[in-house]
């Protein structure tokens, strides 16, 4: 099982508190069935440039190391990278993709978007040689009028929910309908601790077996392991 979306690196954004933090969150994830988990930590292009964020990662990294040793657990480091106007134009956000891959996290802005951010994303989708998942997409539902919103799945791009958007009647509709039409692409608790917001991949599980079928979350899964992999960057 996959997780491609957490803040789990002990202080780096506003996740994990702690080295003992994190190996509770980790340790909970373990236990979940949680085979793979993508640490993506918030960037914000206004407070610090990628060189800055990748030195500060780093020495979460190492700092978490000696702990995950005995994890049954592949751990990939990545970020969560705030849109912003000229994104397209930056060669330093590719270093910022999720290790390995070609896989880059964008958090869209929490406000009504124009045209031209969909320009300027599949422009940098063309101009970087990534392939933009979109993150938490249940979330943007109610601030778009429903063109826009629309035409976010008619973009080039992936589509990521939270586990939560199955346990919350706002938002399980729509996730449920877009397992159905084949377009949700990754799944993520986007975990930032262990009390208010958890991992919690097995609230999802138990919603999409109970709603759908066992079989739906077994090949769900196995889509997503199989995209992740696609997306691998090998020597």
């Amino acid at each position: 099982m996959l997780d491609i979306h957490s803040h789990i690196l002990p202080k780096m954004d506003d996740g994990s508190k702690s080295v003992d933090m994190s190996l509770e969150m980790l340790r909970s994830t373990c236990a979940q069935g949680v085979t793979t988990m993508v640490s993506t930590s918030h960037f914000y292009a206004y407070q610090e440039d990628p060189d800055r964020f990748l030195r500060r990662r780093r020495h979460a990294i190492e700092k978490l190391r000696p702990g995950i040793a005995d994890l049954d657990l592949k751990l990939y480091y990545g970020a969560e990278v705030l849109y912003y106007p000229g994104i397209s134009q930056s060669k330093e956000i590719r270093s910022l993709a999720i290790e390995g891959t070609s896989l880059i996290l964008i958090e869209m802005p929490f406000e009504p978007w124009s045209e031209k951010i969909y320009d300027e994303l599949i422009s940098f989708q063309y101009n970087s040689n990534l392939q933009i998942i979109l993150a938490h997409v249940e979330r943007y539902r109610s601030l778009q009028s429903r063109k826009i919103y629309e035409m976010l799945f008619d973009q080039p791009f992936y589509f990521q929910m939270n586990a939560e958007a199955f346990t919350s009647f706002s938002s399980r509709r729509l996730a449920l309908k877009l397992i159905d039409r084949g377009q949700l692409h990754f799944l993520g608790t986007d975990c930032h601790n262990i009390t208010s917001r958890p991992p919690n991949m097995d609230e999802a599980r138990k919603v999409i077996e109970k709603k759908l079928s066992p079989d739906t979350w077994r090949a769900l899964n196995a889509e997503m392991e199989e995209r992740f992999n696609d997306h691998m960057i090998h020597p």
